[in-house]
């Protein structure tokens, strides 16, 4: 990690269920009407807070590239990059280290519940349930220091 730069971790929106939507797995589920729009406002949310990232990284999973889609149209030219990691991470916190090791700047990191929750234990000593589109904004300093700076819709565990 050089210097300081700033992550966030989001749960995907809400998605509809296999059965509604007619998909077989649970990695094809989209996400609903409700959830299209619920992206796009966390994604303003963020974004009238100040925070704009230069990379969104995504789980592959339909719901997680919805959501990343829906900020990546609030963010304009943020790049969307997929993170394979984040479809079952077997260790969330070693994940969240590499992903903020990786990047610089501001990143806004799309993942599924739980592991999203768990992915900002190692930076504040904290894990932490999402609702659907909820998230939680850390500054990450170059010493290794974190700071909480926002979150929505977020529960410390």
């Amino acid at each position: 990690m050089k210097g300081y730069m700033e992550i966030v971790f989001m749960r995907h929106a809400r998605a509809l269920p296999a059965s509604a939507a007619g998909v077989a797995t649970d990695g094809e589920r989209p996400l609903s009407p409700e959830g299209l729009a619920q992206a796009r406002a966390a994604a303003g949310t963020l974004a009238g807070r100040g925070f704009v990232p230069a990379v969104i990284i995504a789980s592959p999973l339909r719901r997680a590239m919805q959501t990343a889609e829906q900020a990546a149209a609030v963010f304009a030219g943020a790049e969307i990059r997929v993170e394979p990691g984040l479809a079952s991470p077997a260790d969330p916190s070693a994940l969240a280290r590499a992903l903020a090791g990786s990047a610089t700047g501001h990143i806004l990191v799309i993942g599924h519940h739980p592991a999203i929750g768990l992915m900002a234990a190692p930076f504040i000593g904290k894990a932490f349930s999402f609702s659907t589109a909820g998230f939680l904004r850390l500054a990450l300093a170059g010493d290794g220091r974190a700071d909480l700076l926002d979150s929505d819709g977020c529960e410390e565990l």
